[in-house]
């Protein structure tokens, strides 16, 4: 290991420029995620702790609804911001992979690859979890202006400790570290394959499979539930969580299958190569839209509030305030869910056009026009992005209609509230793709093509 130490920093100088941008948007994401979710476990600890109180003389006990949507949001919230850091560890992930299987070629043991690759994300993960605490620390005044349950929280309700602190700093270059070596796989078994750039194996329908699965739980558990009374709170939780989480399994299998369709029906230059880019590496574009892909569930599964703040609580204050919150934690959740899902995409799609700067630089130089690499670019993001965000919704409110029934759809302003988040959702993340346009132009720019 004293080699792999002595080779890191050497590693990382011998990607240039392209390595340090990569590794910038790594940090970024580490730090978003870790804020993030430091804010989210706040809240939940803040309704935790205030369910421990005891209760007014005279008034009903319905903080333990509070804790039990808390954390319904904390699982909404909590997988997509663990899959933007997933993904961040693989940022640059095609030229990392190259200059590793080099190495192999050349006589390094697998052992020393692996061991190269933690101490990189491991210490992008570090960096990024100090920075993750310093905005946590920022946005926490912020989150303390919420109003809940007729007041807003104090600082100290929200605080996570300097436990939360200690875990983050070692989780979160641990979850780093894992990640990137998990990405490593093809590197180890064949670095020839990967030198030649060779077609990695196929997903199989089999995700599709794990996706039905996952969701099946859920609409079952959702279903009884009813039946075992809060015990089963936990249960629905659980079974939220799992087929939340299958969603990264299927996504990247649909769009193969939008891939395929799309190369079928190409007519123009532009069509042919946005799909065959997508049919290529459909995971890499899974990167790129899946955060609004999480979001998209939580639009749908919160277009019942309508429906639920119809009720009339005029003869009862105490539900009128729990409605009120409803909607509060509602469209935080939902504003969360889509700014996460534009800063995942930037970051994705800006590190995808690094990953291909070879293949672009040589389009380039065998006089590929710009306009096309503009219009490649964004309909390999604009296609996905539309399928992505109407199937997410749409698989939300398949899995919550055993728990809701009719509900979700029964207020008009449900769908319309639901199409308004998609339409906002797909253009914040859509215009955080174009923030990677002066990139690809610096790339299109550069006249020497480095054999990474």
């Amino acid at each position: 290991m004293n080699a792999v130490v002595a080779l890191a920093p050497r590693f990382q100088r011998a990607g240039g420029r392209d390595a340090r941008v990569t590794t910038g948007l790594a940090v970024t994401a580490f730090a978003v995620t870790t804020g993030l979710t430091l804010s989210v476990v706040g809240g939940l600890l803040g309704f935790a702790s205030r369910a421990e109180l005891p209760v007014p003389e005279g008034q009903g006990d319905d903080r333990s609804v509070y804790v039990i949507l808390a954390w319904i949001a904390v699982v909404l919230l909590v997988v997509p911001l663990m899959t933007l850091a997933g993904a961040a560890a693989r940022l640059g992930v095609a030229r990392r992979d190259a200059r590793l299987a080099t190495l192999r070629l050349l006589g390094a043991t697998p052992r020393e690859v692996v061991g190269l690759t933690i101490t990189e994300t491991a210490w992008q993960g570090l960096v990024g979890a100090v920075l993750g605490i310093l905005l946590y620390a920022a946005l926490l005044p912020v989150c303390a202006l919420l109003p809940f349950q007729g007041t807003t929280f104090s600082v100290a309700e929200l605080w996570v400790g300097w436990e939360g602190f200690a875990i983050a700093l070692v989780g979160v270059p641990v979850l780093a570290a894992l990640s990137g070596a998990f990405s490593l796989r093809r590197v180890s078994v064949s670095p020839l394959g990967v030198a030649r750039r060779e077609t990695p194996k196929k997903m199989t329908w089999l995700r599709a499979v794990v996706a039905v699965v996952g969701i099946g739980v859920f609409m079952v558990v959702s279903s009884v539930a009813g039946a075992f009374g809060a015990a089963a709170a936990a249960a629905l939780i659980a079974a939220l969580a799992v087929g939340f989480a299958t969603l990264n399994a299927v996504g990247p299998w649909a769009l193969g299958l939008v891939g395929k369709v799309q190369l079928r029906r190409a007519t123009t230059p532009a069509r042919l190569l946005a799909a065959r880019r997508l049919l290529d590496d459909p995971k890499g574009a899974w990167r790129v839209v899946g955060g609004l892909g999480l979001a998209g569930f939580v639009a749908g599964a919160l277009a019942v509030l309508p429906s639920i703040t119809a009720i009339d609580t005029s003869q009862d204050p105490q539900g009128a305030v729990l409605m009120d919150d409803l909607v509060t934690g509602g469209m935080v959740t939902l504003v969360v869910a889509f700014l996460l899902a534009a800063v995942s995409a930037g970051i994705a799609q800006a590190a995808s056009v690094l990953d291909r700067r070879r293949e672009i630089a040589l389009q380039n130089l065998a006089g590929t026009p710009v306009e096309l690499h503009d219009s490649v670019r964004r309909r390999t993001v604009l296609v996905p992005l539309l399928f992505v965000a109407v199937g997410s919704a749409l698989t939300a409110l398949v899995m919550f209609f055993p728990l809701l029934g009719l509900a979700a759809v029964a207020s008009p302003q449900g769908p319309l509230m639901l199409v308004g988040f998609l339409v906002g959702g797909c253009a914040l993340v859509y215009a955080a793709t174009e923030t990677s346009r002066p990139l690809l132009r610096s790339v299109l720019a550069d006249t020497v093509v480095r054999a990474d």
